[in-house]
């Protein structure tokens, strides 16, 4: 049932040998028979390959909502194919993303982490350290030059990666990651960053307590197996979980800073 959840990380001949390989199924299913227990590991696999068989059309239909809400703005849901969006935070992640894509001129932005360009937005500049493929530059967050800067820095669920899966743990390396991107935004310009709560613990405090400075920090969370995405207050999630079996956040950071500073 398990062996259909993938991440899109798993070994190949073109990946890189310092690269975070994450565990395979089996693995994941033993750890969690350990830490979950037998039945609510079996529950929860259950439910997922439940909304998995069913698909992302039957998906709309038991949401029932074909939007969410941020702020005062309205999305629509994020149902794809490419990593089963309807399944996990990433439903929601594409379409804010996207809406910062559209209103940003091509040349003016730059994404790190290559997760746009699975689902049809292209033309933007995209960095990732160990993804190959068209138009990608494989480069390290720290390596990119400050110089071109860009009206649009963004990046959808790669920061908390950053020294937490490399062979050399280092939890602070995320923050000075964060400080770096800022260094890249123009005059005016925004970072925009999606974390999912729960994978990178210091890194989500270091969020919600200040320790780095963001303009806006909002939040959104899922009730699973709802599939129903509601906007909640930065601080309650807290105690929110990473589900690191069938990866999938039950919440999630929307995080902007905007560059304030004169031309």
């Amino acid at each position: 049932m398990l062996a259909a959840v993938g991440n899109g990380l798993n070994a190949s001949p073109n990946t890189p040998r310092e690269a975070y390989v994450p565990p395979g199924p089996r693995a994941r299913l033993a750890r969690s028979f350990r830490e979950a227990g037998v039945p609510a590991t079996l529950r929860s696999s259950l439910a997922w390959a439940v909304r998995f068989a069913a698909g992302p059309a039957v998906a709309k239909r038991l949401r029932g909502e074909a939007s969410f809400s941020l702020g005062a703005e309205s999305f629509r849901y994020a149902d794809s194919w490419h990593n089963w969006t309807w399944l996990n935070e990433r439903s929601v992640e594409v379409p804010i993303a996207a809406a910062a894509l559209r209103q940003t001129p091509p040349g003016s932005a730059i994404e790190v982490g290559a997760v746009m360009q699975h689902y049809g937005h292209n033309g933007h500049r995209v960095i990732d350290k160990y993804e190959s493929g068209p138009g990608i530059e494989q480069l390290d967050i720290f390596d990119i030059a400050p110089e071109p800067s860009y009206q649009l820095v963004l990046s959808v669920s790669t920061l908390e990666h950053v020294g937490w899966d490399e062979p050399k743990r280092d939890p602070d390396r995320a923050l000075h990651a964060i400080a770096h991107l800022k260094r890249l935004v123009a005059p005016g310009g925004a970072l925009m960053v999606t974390v999912p709560a729960g994978y990178h613990p210091k890194l989500d405090s270091a969020i919600r307590n200040g320790t780095i400075e963001f303009s806006s920090v909002r939040a959104l969370r899922c009730v699973y197996p709802s599939m129903i995405w509601n906007e909640v207050a930065a601080e309650s999630t807290s105690g929110a979980k990473y589900d690191e079996l069938i990866y999938r956040a039950e919440a999630v950071l929307i995080c902007c800073w905007v560059n304030n500073a004169s031309v």
